[in-house]
């Protein structure tokens, strides 16, 4: 009895760090593409508003400075992120939910994912306002097809 005991204690020590793994990957990927918006993208958009009002401006502005030579790629610059934050999505999901598998589960890790990729495709026959962009299209499938992959592999 006392070997079954340790043994579902090991799994559950097991069970809490790994999905710890997994929420800490998720939230360094989400700060990746997040710094690729902070740094590299035009300070037109609201966030650059939102940093000078919590007083941040100098802070980011210093940042962007470390970086102003820095050529990237385009899609690194406006599709890459979509990507990051759509795998941190699913990673944050997975292990909040665990292994637990119903129907609420499933809408909550797939609903964003498909959100995403069926408003690209909605933008594409102009039926959702926006500009279609293969490459964000390509970003979330890569998101998610290399999220399944770690699934399968694990």
């Amino acid at each position: 009895m006392d070997y079954i005991l340790n043994l579902n204690n090991y799994y559950r020590q097991h069970s809490i760090k790994y999905r710890a793994a997994k929420v800490m990957l998720s939230l360094v990927i989400l700060l990746l593409g997040g710094l690729i918006y902070v740094i590299f993208r035009d300070k037109s958009l609201l966030m650059f508003d939102w940093f000078n009002t919590i007083g941040i401006s100098n802070e980011v502005d210093g940042l962007r400075i470390l970086f102003q030579g820095e050529g990237i790629y385009g899609w690194v610059k406006y599709s890459l992120p979509d990507g990051l934050w759509i795998f941190s999505y699913l990673f944050i999901v997975d292990a909040i939910w665990d292994k637990e598998r119903n129907v609420v589960s499933m809408i909550f890790l797939w609903g964003l994912p498909i959100a995403a990729v069926l408003s690209e495709c909605l933008q594409h026959f102009d039926l959702l306002p926006g500009v279609f962009d293969l490459m964000d299209l390509a970003s979330y499938m890569l998101a998610i097809t290399l999220f399944l992959i770690i699934k399968l592999l694990k």
